[in-house]
């Protein structure tokens, strides 16, 4: 019996080492989508399913909820862009070009309301601080104004990130 008893010493001691060990493990997560986000009149917003698509001269990043979608307009740019120095970083004025627009559009039970950006319409600005190829992040904020040429409705966007966005 003390043979038992001596042997059974040394298991538990082993057996709560063991599930010590065991339950020590971590659940590490990756989330390898895109961040596109901001303030849209004075409300935080985060878009999902956030992508950009290139073609020879322009670049669109959109995200999107459920009801609403954000999309940013721009020539292609360069790949030079060093996010380590801001003197690299591309500013795209928004308000003074075709091609360079922001758009935004809500769905509600009335319908849908949609605002931009264009020559003389609306105003802000898309800062593009790194872009691989491969994915781009930046920042932005505009006005825009209603599509609807009987409403002078604007949207107010501030504070706006597009981060690590997939570009397609």
């Amino acid at each position: 019996m003390a043979k038992i008893l001596f042997t059974m010493r040394k298991i538990v001691p082993i057996l709560i080492l063991m599930l010590a060990f065991c339950s020590c493990s971590q659940d590490i997560r990756f989330n390898n989508e895109g961040v596109f986000q901001g303030i849209i009149n004075n409300i935080f917003w985060v878009g999902g399913n956030a992508k950009a698509t290139k073609d020879n001269t322009k670049m669109s990043i959109q995200a999107l909820t459920l009801t609403e979608v954000v999309r940013l307009d721009f020539p292609l740019p360069p790949l030079n862009i060093n996010p380590l120095k801001k003197d690299t970083f591309i500013t795209y004025d928004l308000g003074t070009s075709t091609n360079r627009t922001a758009f935004y559009s809500i769905t509600t039970l009335d319908g849908t309301n949609e605002f931009k950006t264009a020559i003389g319409v609306g105003d802000g600005q898309i800062v593009v601080s790194q872009y691989d190829g491969l994915t781009i992040s930046g920042t932005f904020r505009f006005n825009a104004e209603s599509t609807d040429p009987e409403s002078d409705e604007t949207v107010n966007v501030q504070s706006g990130t597009f981060y690590k966005v997939p570009v397609y």
